[in-house]
């Protein structure tokens, strides 16, 4: 697609936009598209089933694995031709409730866009379905950096999770005691679906929600029975634009069921290994006898580092670790640095500029903030001493295999705080 012929994006102000009113919020011409994962079994199917088939008033394209589940719906199959190419062409369907559907199979971006761009009566929103054993780091880091989605902007990555088994493909162990899938999905997710609540009891579902917590405590999480909740909640997530989502990770759940956003506690940490795993399987952890000599979730951590307002020089040398760390695998010493699955954080410099952090694997990008644009959305600093010290200044969250102490002294001395 021609950059100086962007597509006719669907009109907001008409009323048979549906509730388009999410794009207003964006306050541009580009249309939000989000990451679908989850282990097998999750529920994924489940809640693209009920996008596809209800009358939730969203047009949303969703580009499926597979059409096998979509079989029974009443549908159009309509068939876009490439203008570049006479031998390429994009299929999808058209359903009854204004949403496509489409196979993601082999399809590339420029697919997706030709798509969007061409959908009878305009988009609110693009779903892409992820499989169940696919790690999501790379496919992040292609919808997120690709210069192809010039019409599209990656809104975020939704994981649904199998509460009932979770903790057992948490635990599950890989070669060379690799990070496994699930704990991919779950380190590179920005909103979790706990699914099957009706399935698990009180207690479990803290135990689940609080070792998901120790994966990656900047989740919105979300506790749902058949994958169900307002789907306003899955969009306008803006975590890769926003540095609000850093922070705003408090969520309520479908049931009425609140969520803590708060960074567990060591002790809380111990509380989470001592039921990460099934009964039965042995633990040499130090808090109690039943284990295996290592972590089950393989070193999977995170580590959360305050920052005070930078100099300059210091937000430069902030960089170069950065670069040092994610893109050579280093530390500033030359010591092997932590297996970096993502990293976020904002950081606001002496003279009152900020910038927000994001990166996936190697990938990272600190983009400069309009002024201010932190305090007015987020918590009141005077509601809590803690929370104002550090939204005055920044922080930085690492999430990965080995993440520990070791990377946050590195950080701190090489910057200079």
């Amino acid at each position: 697609m021609e950059d100086e012929e962007p597509p006719q994006l669907l009109d907001v102000s008409s009323p048979e936009a549906g509730p388009s009113n999410i794009i207003d919020e964006y306050d541009r011409p580009k249309i939000p598209l989000t990451l679908l994962t989850g282990y097998l079994g999750a529920g994924k199917s489940t809640l693209l089933d009920y996008i596809l088939k209800e009358e939730h008033g969203y047009k949303i394209a969703v580009c499926m694995n597979d059409f096998g589940d979509t079989t029974d719906i009443e549908a159009k199959s309509l068939t876009l031709s490439n203008p570049d190419s006479q031998s390429t062409s994009t299929e999808f369907l058209s359903l009854p409730n204004g949403c496509l559907c489409c196979s993601f199979k082999d399809m590339g971006i420029a697919a997706i866009e030709e798509m969007v761009a061409n959908a009878p009566g305009g988009i609110d929103w693009v779903m892409v379905e992820l499989t169940g054993v696919a790690d999501p780091g790379p496919i992040v880091r292609s919808f997120w950096a690709n210069e192809e989605m010039g019409d599209l902007i990656l809104d975020g990555v939704v994981c649904v999770v199998d509460s009932r088994n979770v903790l057992k493909q948490l635990a599950e162990q890989r070669d060379g005691g690799e990070i496994n899938e699930c704990q991919k999905q779950i380190a590179c997710s920005d909103v979790i679906l706990l699914n099957k609540l009706d399935l698990v009891s009180s207690n479990q579902m803290s135990q689940v929600e609080s070792t998901i917590r120790t994966i990656n405590p900047t989740l919105r999480i979300h506790h749902t029975t058949h994958s169900r909740m307002p789907l306003s909640d899955l969009f306008n997530l803006r975590a890769f634009s926003d540095p609000t989502a850093l922070t705003a990770t408090s969520a309520t759940s479908a049931s009425g069921i609140p969520t803590s956003a708060s960074i567990p506690t060591p002790d809380a940490q111990i509380d989470a290994h001592r039921h990460n795993h099934a009964e039965g399987e042995k633990c040499d952890h130090p808090s109690h006898s039943h284990s295996q000599s290592q972590s089950h979730l393989n070193g999977i951590s995170t580590v959360t580092i305050p920052l005070p307002p930078l100099s300059q020089k210091q937000y430069f040398a902030l960089n170069e670790f950065l670069e040092s760390v994610l893109w050579e695998s280093k530390l500033p010493d030359k010591s092997p640095s932590p297996e970096i699955l993502r990293s976020k954080g904002y950081i606001t410099l002496e003279d009152g500029r900020e910038f927000v952090l994001q990166g996936v694997a190697d990938l990272f990008e600190l983009k400069e903030l309009p002024s201010k644009s932190i305090t007015s959305d987020c918590e009141k600093p005077q509601e809590n001493h803690q929370d104002a010290n550090e939204l005055q200044g920044g922080k930085v969250v690492f999430i990965g295999k080995g993440v520990d102490q070791l990377l946050r002294d590195a950080l701190t001395k090489y910057v200079g705080i």
